[in-house]
């Protein structure tokens, strides 16, 4: 593998940090999701090269864990790379540096690359790994925790798509799901415990108008907090599974 790595600063602006000035953990998915745009295009690989070939990227999974958090105002160096790429889907790193020169967040991802009219994997050609300077030998695959649904549920919350909730794929932005799993944690967790990590799957898509249903598990630990959650839809389909973790 090349070390084809792309970087980009950001600025936490008032709009991307809650009452306590600390930088929600989904503008850190916003800025990691714009940096594998902006890499894309970079390669010449970005939204006309995928509109020509009627193809999509669609994420499946994250990980993030949070070492330190961002502040208000506070520069951040964001940091991507292709990882490897195994037929249909691909897996991409991310960290963030802040002005100290400290890696306060870390991200892996899976990819899979869709057929845009069927909305099924199709497979990712050799030209696109290898502007992202994969080779075929780079194809070890990250592991991902398999998400558990929630059991005894603690909280429970239904939210109605917005327009504003939709993307330029006419589906609900797949961010929207991190704050609707993030509003069944109670204000003490909130404000008392830091997230550390955050671990979600996206199993369907959804779109305007329709009604979420978020059933939450919160499990009390040694120094803190585990909470699993569940994203569901009218006809109780699940979108998505959530896992995160808090601590003092």
């Amino acid at each position: 593998m090349k070390d084809i790595s792309y970087e980009k600063s950001y600025r936490v602006h008032h709009y991307e940090a809650d009452r306590n000035g600390r930088a929600f953990v989904a503008s850190f998915i916003n800025y990691f999701e714009d940096l594998a745009l902006n890499h894309s295009e970079s390669l010449d690989m970005g939204i006309n090269y995928l509109l020509k070939n009627n193809i999509a990227w669609v994420v499946y999974k994250w990980d993030i864990k949070i070492n330190k958090y961002a502040m208000l105002g506070e520069i951040l160096r964001v940091r991507t790379w292709a990882h490897s790429v195994r037929r249909f889907y691909a897996y991409r790193k991310y960290e963030i540096i802040n002005s100290l020169g400290e890696v306060i967040a870390t991200a892996n991802s899976l990819w899979f690359m869709i057929n845009i009219n069927r909305r099924r994997p199709c497979k990712i050609k050799q030209e696109i790994w290898e502007k992202f300077g994969l080779t075929e030998e780079d194809n070890a695959p990250i592991e991902f925790e398999k998400l558990r649904e929630p059991t005894n549920i603690t909280e429970e919350k239904t939210f109605y798509v917005r327009y504003s909730d939709i993307d330029t794929n006419k589906h609900v932005n797949n961010v929207k799901y991190v704050s609707w799993a993030l509003e069944t944690v109670s204000e003490e967790i909130l404000n008392d415990y830091k997230l550390k990590q955050l671990k979600i799957d996206y199993d369907k898509e959804t779109a305007y108008g329709e009604a979420i249903k978020v059933f939450s598990e919160t499990i009390e630990i040694d120094d803190g907090y585990i909470i699993y959650t569940s994203l569901l839809n009218s006809n109780g389909e699940k979108l998505s599974l959530v896992k995160t973790i808090w601590s003092k």
